[in-house]
């Protein structure tokens, strides 16, 4: 199944990152659209599996940036909802996704 699967007829897709981003040591490319958050993830080498994690965004009360490390810098993007989401990746990428995610949330 494609991401498409995934959105709901009239759901516009707002933004998506780059490159992907860790979250609970799976790798995930972060989706808005103009209704939810979602982690997309495709698993497997031979057969293909979707991994997805959707938030609401009218349910995110709290975004928060921060970085980890010295020599190689990683940035962590924690968003407070009905669950808490942790996301982590290189420093320089975390920061633009930030940015992109504060424009969706009020």
């Amino acid at each position: 199944m494609a991401l498409r699967d995934y959105l709901n007829p009239t759901e516009q897709v707002s933004f998506k990152s780059g490159a992907t981003v860790k979250h609970g040591g799976k790798d995930y490319q972060v989706i808005v659209t103009d209704r939810r958050l979602i982690l997309y993830g495709r698993r497997g080498i031979v057969i293909k599996n979707d991994d997805v994690i959707t938030e609401r965004l009218d349910n995110v009360q709290e975004i928060r940036y921060r970085e980890k490390g010295l020599i190689s810098k990683r940035g962590i993007i924690t968003i407070e909802a009905v669950r808490s989401i942790q996301l982590v990746g290189d420093a320089s990428q975390m920061k633009r996704i930030f940015n992109s995610l504060l424009q969706f949330v009020q």
